[in-house]
């Protein structure tokens, strides 16, 4: 008994040793001292927030654990059980309540809800709740049921199922062909069927597309856009031809001019040559400026000119030119072609006499025909004959008068 106050003497004056160095400590140190402040702030902060957990639980009531068991229910850690909670009469008669919410009518309380001004505004702005659709069971019970079908085998199955797939099931590309107007249906369609082409069909609107190439000073899309090889690739390899002065400035002279200068320029030695390019002497194509005057503002010729929607194609220079042509006229070259001697008829005329003259060129005169055949030539079927002309069962030519002529039909 008494070393009991003996012990306690020297532990009071450990603890004031400590505080001393601690002090000491603080002193020589503030940023430990910052460090140990911080400490005790984050362990007051976990403090409180226990102290307001263990709160928030007692306020909240506690919910059902699930599980399979009747009285004890496992958990996620390891070992641990919950006991079940059972839930009294109270409890059980409250979840059973159901509550009605009820809307609130629109301008409730302000006196505006008789008003007719609002009364549109107030009618869109309602809730509108869905019709419950109630099935009777006696309709039901009235309609006929599905007759069964027999069971087949697995074999048969797989193959009706694959043959009503092929039968209703097409691709996409299929789909879209079977949908497309043939080329007939739309030249039938249209007013102008002579601009319809091929692929008008693969457009999707076809109709105004061939409405839009049939309209005024429409201009083509160029005929290689579908052309598998490049523009042009045609002409590869082949030769241009020089540059030819134009006729008007070819009259001047100026190209002998040139061309003699030139021969002279041939003849000179090496030394020479390198003289002129020192020493270069100018005026040397000695030309009247009043003949050139006049080569370019007198007898010049603008060049030609291609005409609106006259597109350029690959070969396009190598085609015949038909402004020059005429119908109804045969150069001599057509008529050496066709083996037609002076005099004779063309071989077509028997054929005109027979169905008419073209459709395209209705007022054509066609000797023989609607026009009086040449001095010297005679009706008839024999080699050099120009047929017999059309006429109707009074003795009227069909096509045009044709009696002018010095022979008379047979």
């Amino acid at each position: 008994e008494p070393k009991a106050p003996e012990l306690e003497e020297p532990e009071e004056e450990q603890d004031e040793e400590e505080e001393k160095q601690e002090l000491a400590t603080k002193k020589r140190d503030p940023e430990a001292d910052a460090r140990r402040r911080r400490i005790e702030k984050r362990k007051k902060l976990k403090e409180k927030k226990k102290v307001v957990k263990a709160e928030e639980s007692k306020d909240k009531p506690a919910q059902l654990p699930k599980g399979k068991g009747k009285g004890l229910v496992k958990g996620k850690g390891k070992g641990m059980l919950v006991p079940a909670r059972v839930l009294t009469k109270k409890e059980e008669a409250d979840d059973d309540i159901e509550v009605d919410y009820v809307m609130p009518d629109i301008l409730e309380g302000t006196g505006m809800q008789d008003d007719e001004g609002f009364a549109a505004i107030v009618e869109r702005f309602k809730k509108v709740e869905p019709e419950e659709k109630e099935k009777d069971e006696d309709e039901e019970e009235d309609k006929p049921r599905k007759r069964t079908r027999p069971k087949t085998s697995l074999l048969e199955e797989a193959e009706d199922s694959s043959d009503d797939e092929g039968k209703n099931t097409l691709s996409k590309k299929k789909r879209k062909v079977a949908g497309r107007v043939t080329l007939a249906e739309l030249k039938t369609l249209v007013k102008r069927p002579d601009v319809v082409e091929v692929w008008d069909t693969t457009s999707e609107d076809p109709r105004l597309l061939v409405y839009l190439k049939a309209y005024r000073n429409t201009v083509n899309v160029p005929k290689h856009w579908s052309s598998k090889r490049k523009y042009m690739a045609g002409k590869r390899g082949v030769e241009k031809p020089p540059f030819k002065l134009p006729e008007f400035i070819e009259a001047t002279g100026i190209a002998k001019i040139r061309q003699s200068i030139l021969e002279k320029q041939a003849e000179k030695s090496l030394k020479g040559k390198s003289r002129d390019k020192a020493h270069p002497k100018m005026g040397k194509l000695d030309i009247d400026y009043q003949v050139l005057h006049d080569a370019f503002f007198k007898f010049a010729k603008p060049p030609k000119m291609s005409k609106h929607n006259d597109l350029y194609y690959e070969g396009k220079e190598y085609e015949a030119k038909m402004n020059n042509k005429k119908p109804g006229l045969l150069s001599a070259a057509l008529k050496e072609a066709l083996g037609m001697a002076e005099g004779s008829p063309p071989p077509w005329l028997i054929n005109m006499q027979r169905y008419g003259p073209p459709p395209a060129y209705p007022n054509l005169k066609v000797p023989g025909l609607n026009a009086p055949i040449p001095q010297g030539a005679e009706y008839g079927y024999h080699p050099g004959g120009w047929g017999k002309p059309p006429v109707d069962e009074f003795g009227n030519p069909l096509y045009g008068d044709w009696r002018g002529a010095p022979g008379t039909p047979p």
